[in-house]
């Protein structure tokens, strides 16, 4: 039986490709690729795990800042995209971040999880993963659409005119409710040029209490969490200088921790 969220990622393989265009979203550059990258920190010579690749951008980018990078990805379409585009030293499989066991214990230094655990049904899976494969004292930086925000689960912003300026919508204000109820959400991406994606992507929703509370049983401390701001003046982004898009946490495997 093919795994439902496999199927959704290889048949949008070739659109979200295109989306990120080797480079991410303006999301992505002005908020929280710039966060993402202080959170990690100096990546030279160390083992990094770039944890849901997808088609490798920031593979290629932390391999560039001297990482020795390895990177996983549930789509066998999009690691071939990966090859294809990477330098030879850079690694690459196919596999399910919830099941590493093709990865031995204590291997990593750290490990990028970037916007993959709200399309994951098995999140905790993924935590314990994580923390066996990191090594003692390493880092785990993962970011999440804010949960508080989560307009891919139960919250929206009430829109108003376009601003011909931007050529997106004013936001009103931002409504949410039953935000305590953790489900599965599907939504339809659209490429830069408008055209919706071949398959709907799965959103899991859940409280921020239970992203906190599973890492720390999955036996890492964290250190620090964020909740980026534009590093651009640009009135493109006025919602997101209103309300938090991302939330990104960095936590570590110290010793004492315990499973």
């Amino acid at each position: 039986m093919v795994d439902p969220i496999e199927k959704q990622w290889e048949e949008n393989s070739k659109a979200y490709a295109e989306l990120i265009g080797g480079e991410g979203t303006p999301h992505h550059q002005h908020i929280l690729n710039p966060c993402v990258e202080k959170l990690l920190g100096d990546v030279s010579g160390k083992n990094l795990l770039d944890a849901g690749c997808g088609e490798g951008y920031l593979s290629r980018y932390y391999t560039e800042k001297g990482a020795l990078v390895t990177g996983v990805d549930i789509s066998g379409k999009l690691i071939e995209m990966c090859k294809s585009q990477s330098p030879g030293n850079v690694k690459y499989n196919v596999g399910n971040i919830c099941d590493l066991d093709f990865i031995e214990d204590e291997t990593f230094d750290l490990i990028l999880c970037n916007l993959v655990l709200l399309n994951i049904p098995c999140f905790d899976d993924a935590l314990k993963e994580f923390y066996r494969v990191l090594r003692f004292e390493g880092g785990l930086i993962f970011s999440i659409v804010h949960p508080a925000f989560n307009f891919y689960g139960p919250g929206k912003w009430e829109m108003g005119e376009r601003d011909p300026e931007t050529r997106r919508r004013t936001g009103l204000f931002f409504k949410a409710d039953q935000y305590f109820e953790e489900k599965e959400y599907q939504g339809i991406w659209q490429t830069r040029e408008g055209e919706k994606f071949p398959q709907p992507i799965s959103f899991f929703h859940r409280t921020l209490s239970t992203y906190v509370n599973a890492v720390s049983e999955a036996g890492l401390k964290i250190v620090r969490i964020e909740e980026p701001r534009p590093m651009t003046e640009d009135k493109f982004f006025d919602r997101e200088n209103r309300i938090p898009f991302f939330l990104v946490v960095k936590a570590r495997k110290s010793f004492g921790s315990t499973t």
